[in-house]
């Protein structure tokens, strides 16, 4: 779980971070070890803020990868407007 007030600058560049590696494609799977790579996150800091992105409808979770890490996502259109904020 994300603790603070508010929605975190970090999670505003995860949501810019996938926008811009799906192409704003909605379709478009991204592989979280891509995501990753341009993060620089640590297992557990990736997979709760997925999760905390996935369950505001930002992103969707796609297929599950490894243990405690997910797959793929895919960004939603409310998550391509966040990411514009």
């Amino acid at each position: 779980m994300i603790i603070g007030g508010g929605f975190s600058e970090k999670n505003k560049r995860f949501l810019e971070t996938v926008a811009n590696l799906s192409g704003h494609d909605l379709k478009k799977r991204i592989p979280v070890k891509q995501i990753n790579i341009v993060m620089e996150l640590n297992r557990t800091g990736i997979k709760n803020i997925l999760e905390y992105l996935d369950k505001l409808g930002y992103l969707k979770i796609k297929t599950i990868g490894g243990p405690l890490l997910y797959g793929h996502v895919s960004i939603t259109q409310e998550g391509l407007e966040k990411a514009a904020d």
